[in-house]
């Protein structure tokens, strides 16, 4: 969700209007959930998916239609209906409700999407509301944003979809997106730099070597940080359970005092590269210095997916992979 708002930004700024795609509601089983987002542009091409297949073409479809008469559209599909889509090979069997959304570069929706963007980035969260209307068969959508001090206080989870009087609200939370921090900035860290920014972290590179941390090197990163000797690394920082840290230093030495200084944040996920050799090493040395067996056990090492990953790029790979599963637990289970 944040990376489609700022894609869409970025866009809006350039003066460029588009179409987003986005599932409202689904049920039962369908290739994406609510909340997914697809940008269309006018020639047809697109960016991010909404679960690909004959239903995706058709979408398209209909989404660059759109930019001609500049109104919007509620389509349903029901993939256990054969004579609904005859012709388009589907067994999913599920429903899915989806909103075309024509949004034009004027300059109500490039201050709107400005806002919302700058709201990510300073850290808050809120409520990106569509309000959606029909009359006489033509739809009309009028955003807003519902700031967190608005907010009810058991919040909200998922998107959703409220209706009454003819009147549909979807209604979608938008928090900052979970950073992951990566200490050390070698061949493992470069690689995987590239994907946790893919897949929606907030991603801050650290190391002690100037030439090892600079924006050349980590095209994208949110931050980029030199820090000699690894020393307070993240007294700057609120780390909480969304925190990730990842740390592949150079060295064993740097490898566990980052690893001490990491322990003692809130951090929800702390991995750190090496053998089951080095993590006995490490541990020991850590337990000798007061850390309890209880807070080392939470510790991901070696770190990232069982895949036989070999090259840095198979280890950002695994690495993401525990990444994605680890940031999609918290979320379910709060």
């Amino acid at each position: 969700m944040n990376t489609s708002l700022e894609e869409i930004n970025a866009l809006l700024q350039k003066g460029r209007g588009l179409v987003v795609a986005t599932i409202i509601d689904h049920h039962g089983s369908t290739p994406r959930t609510s909340g997914s987002k697809m940008i269309v542009f006018a020639d047809g091409s697109i960016s991010g998916t909404i679960g690909g297949g004959a239903v995706e073409g058709n979408v398209i479809k209909l989404a660059t239609q759109l930019f001609g008469t500049q109104e919007a559209l509620v389509i349903h599909y029901d993939l256990s209906d054969s004579d609904h889509t005859a012709g388009m090979d589907l067994i999913c069997g599920g429903k899915i409700q989806i909103l075309l959304e024509h949004v034009p570069a004027s300059d109500a929706n490039r201050e709107l999407y400005r806002s919302a963007v700058e709201m990510i980035r300073s850290g808050h969260s809120f409520l990106w509301i569509a309000r959606i209307t029909s009359h006489d068969g033509r739809w009309r959508v009028e955003r807003k944003i519902e700031t967190e001090a608005e907010l009810k206080p058991s919040g909200r989870a998922a998107s959703s979809v409220q209706e009454s009087a003819g009147v549909v609200n979807l209604v979608e939370p938008v928090s900052p997106a979970d950073p992951v921090y990566i200490i050390g900035g070698g061949h493992v860290s470069k690689a995987l730099a590239l994907l946790t920014r893919q897949v929606g972290f907030r991603t801050l590179v650290f190391d002690d070597r100037e030439e090892f941390a600079n924006e050349q090197r980590f095209p994208g990163a949110d931050e980029i940080h030199v820090c000699p000797g690894y020393e307070n690394l993240f007294g700057a920082f609120m780390i909480n359970r969304s925190s990730s840290i990842v740390i592949v230093t150079r060295g064993h030495h740097f490898d566990q005092q980052v690893l001490a200084q990491a322990l003692r944040t809130e951090a929800g996920y702390i991995g750190m590269i090496g053998s089951r050799r080095k993590r006995e090493t490490i541990f020991r040395q850590l337990a000798e210095e007061g850390f309890s067996a209880s807070a080392l056990e939470h510790i991901h090492c070696p770190i990232g997916i069982s895949i036989d990953a070999e090259t840095p790029e198979e280890i950002g790979v695994s690495v993401v992979a525990e990444l994605i599963q680890h940031r999609a637990q918290r979320r379910q289970h709060g």
